[in-house]
Order: C-alpha cells, then sequence, then structure tokens
C-alpha cells in the first residue's frame, strides 16, 4: 500500500467515523439548540423536528458506514462523489419529510380566526441565475478545453449544481423561518455566500484551462483568493444571522 492510498482510506475512515458520530446525535437529537436537521419546519413543529432528525441521522450514519467501507476499493473522486451524493439526498429527504410532517400537522388543527401574517419568500433570483451561469461556464470548460478526462473537475460542478439546490430551497419562506419576526435576511445572506463559493469555483477551472502550465506563484494566489472566499461567505452568512434575529 503505498502513501497516497494509507492517506485515502485515513481520510475516509477519519470523516466516516466523524459522520456516524454526527447521525447518531442527530438521530438522538431532541430539543438540544445547534444540534440536529435544523430548519424552519422543524423550529415550528416538534413532530416534524423529531421525524427530520430520524431521516437525517440515519443518512448520515449510512454516508460515514460507506465511506469507511469503501475507501479501500474507491478511488479519491468517487469517494468524494459519493459523500455529495449521500448527503445530498439525506438533505432532500430530510426536507421533505420535514415539510409534509408540519403540513399534516397543521391540517388537524382548527382554522384561527384571524389569517396570521403571510410570509412572504425572500427574493434569490438573481443568486440562482448567477450560479446558473457559473455552473454552466464550469462544465462548458470541462467539455470544451483542457480538463476533460479528470473526475476531480467534475466534481466541482457537482459541487455547484448541489450550491444550487441547496440555494433554491431557500426562496422557500419556511425553510429559514428560524426567526420570530422572519424578515428573509438569514436566507438571502446564504444565498449570497453560495454565489459567492459558486464563483470561486468557476475562476479555479478557468484558470486551470487557461493557464495548465502556470508558475506556482500563480497557485498561491489562487489559493488565497479561494480562502478569502471562503471567508467572505462564511462572514455574510453570520452577519444575515445576526440581522434576521439568531445570535
Amino acid at each position: 500500500m503505498n502513501e497516497y492510498e494509507l492517506l485515502k482510506i485515513l481520510w475516509a475512515v477519519f470523516l466516516g467515523v466523524f459522520l456516524a458520530i454526527a447521525g447518531l446525535l442527530t438521530f438522538k437529537a431532541k430539543d438540544e439548540p445547534g444540534i440536529g436537521f435544523r430548519i424552519g419546519y422543524t423550529y415550528l413543529s416538534e413532530r416534524a423536528g423529531r421525524k427530520a432528525n430520524s431521516v437525517s441521522g440515519i443518512g448520515t450514519i449510512i454516508t460515514g458506514l460507506l465511506l469507511v467501507v469503501l475507501s479501500p476499493f474507491l478511488p479519491m473522486n468517487w469517494l468524494m462523489f459519493l459523500l455529495f451524493i449521500c448527503l445530498g439526498t439525506t438533505v432532500v429527504l430530510a426536507y421533505l419529510v420535514a415539510k409534509r410532517e408540519y403540513e399534516l400537522e397543521e391540517s388537524l388543527k382548527e382554522a384561527p380566526e384571524k389569517p396570521g401574517r403571510k410570509i412572504e419568500p425572500p427574493r434569490v433570483g438573481k443568486h440562482i441565475a448567477l450560479q446558473s451561469v457559473f455552473t454552466s461556464l464550469s462544465f462548458a470548460l470541462i467539455l470544451a478545453g483542457e480538463l476533460q478526462g479528470d473526475s476531480g473537475f467534475v466534481l466541482i460542478v457537482l459541487a455547484q449544481s448541489f450550491l444550487l439546490a441547496l440555494t433554491v430551497l431557500t426562496s422557500r419562506p419556511l425553510v429559514f423561518q428560524l426567526a420570530p419576526k422572519f424578515r428573509g435576511e438569514m436566507a438571502l445572506g446564504f444565498a449570497r455566500a453560495m454565489t459567492v463559493i459558486s464563483a470561486m469555483m468557476t475562476l479555479q477551472l478557468a484558470v486551470v484551462a487557461l493557464k495548465p502550465n502556470a508558475s506556482p506563484l500563480v497557485g498561491i494566489l489562487l489559493l488565497l483568493v479561494s480562502l478569502g472566499a471562503v471567508f467572505y461567505a462564511a462572514f455574510i452568512a453570520l452577519t444575515s444571522t445576526y440581522e434576521e434575529g439568531y445570535y
């Protein structure tokens, strides 16, 4: 076994064990703050939170175990692909379960005498459009440039598609309805953060495609830009959380 294979297995085992533990905590989570699958539906309905935690916990545990078991047999790119697919499927299923349980609980309640305040969905259309453009450009670079044949670059496009799907979910008000007075600031901040990350990924692919033999200085500069984009995206997300009322 060479050093690369050993490093790959250690990475998969470490991440897989971490995900299995996180999934177990999620599965057993009740009302602990910051633990479990938390979206607007789960804050509004205890039943939705309990069911969503069960689904997301089981999905996360399965993802972790698959990483550990398959790490000796699959290359790194396929392990990352497995991670994206399993976690993405888990998020979607947990969201659908939480939405269904919340709507079922609401249907069993008596209608109020006065209608409640209507929640306007956050306007994230421009962020969805921008991310669609970035993802399309990345895909075009892979098809037409010198990036063909490298599955690692395909994973970047898949990651961008996953971020785009998450941003689409923010257009659903109840996904980010966490504060008592929902204004959509948290959803908008999350959408902006995902757009920054998607743009950074497209920039990376463009540099690799246009300058395949770039100097190490370009690589260092690109790394600094990437780190800056990640920190800026995190800053946007945290700031919007504060503005929404969660601090």
